[in-house]
């Protein structure tokens, strides 16, 4: 039995801290050789974290940092290996680990994420075009929801969304929103090819694209293409793949 702490820091977005709270759920259904604790300071408190992380002078075999590095880190470090997780920054405070081979480096594990559907309605909601951060779209005769503060309610949604970026972070939430029935609309994106497939979403390759991307997405087209982008998703990020990643990547920490 391997002992694992896993640490979530407070600027790890709440999109990204879904994902790891899955990855961790599918560790222990499908790893019955590690003891997996998770802490994540986001939301408990300064209070409640220190009562939560005051073992950090007792000796775990790995501790997994997700996110910045918390000052009491260097001492987590002096007695237990440790792995480091990043989306897109490189200051690395233990083992480097990403979640996507697009944009990782030489020695830079990979570790695959999951997506669980977060959705407890098994019919589709009204269906709408759907952006974060203001993000304008061309007006028509159909209703476009801002998901910028409501992306983890419960409520399903139906219809496209238009990512705002090619980045990581908009891969990452766009798998969410795959999981819960949208088709996604991005220009091209190594992340989004890895999480959906090359032909898993809309391709913006100009704005004069979206009135039809945005037609197509809203009806049977976008309905099938997020079908498909869902089959993709569960068999290439599932539970055991992830699980068997993260289990290579300690195998071969602890090993060092």
């Amino acid at each position: 039995m391997h002992t694992c702490t896993w640490y979530i820091s407070d600027n790890v977005s709440d999109v990204l801290a879904q994902v790891i709270k899955d990855m961790a759920a599918a560790l222990r259904s499908h790893s019955r050789n590690i003891d997996l604790e998770v802490i994540s300071a986001k939301g408990e408190g300064h209070k409640a974290v220190f009562e939560r992380v005051k073992n950090v002078f007792a000796r775990r075999e790995i501790w997994h940092l997700f996110g910045k590095a918390p000052i009491w880190w260097r001492i987590v470090r002096l007695h237990s290996r440790t792995v480091h997780s990043l989306l897109e920054r490189n200051d690395w405070a233990g083992y480097p680990s990403r979640f996507f081979t697009e944009g990782a480096k030489s020695g830079e594990a990979v570790i695959f994420p999951v997506f669980d559907p977060l959705s407890s309605y098994t019919e589709d909601g009204e269906k709408a075009v759907f952006v974060r951060d203001g993000l304008r779209v061309p007006e028509g005769d159909y209703e476009v929801a801002d998901i910028t503060e409501r992306l983890l309610r419960p409520e399903a949604l139906s219809g496209v969304y238009i990512a705002s970026d090619t980045g990581p972070r908009e891969a990452m939430r766009a798998g969410i929103l795959t999981m819960r029935g949208v088709a996604v609309a991005s220009r091209k994106s190594g992340y989004l090819d890895e999480i959906l497939g090359p032909d898993g979403y809309f391709l913006i390759n100009d704005d004069d694209d979206l009135p039809r991307i945005i037609r197509q997405g809203l009806a049977e087209r976008g309905r099938r293409l997020a079908m498909s982008a869902r089959h993709f998703l569960n068999s290439r990020r599932s539970h055991e793949r992830c699980t068997n990643s993260i289990i290579s990547l300690y195998r071969k920490v602890i090993s060092q």
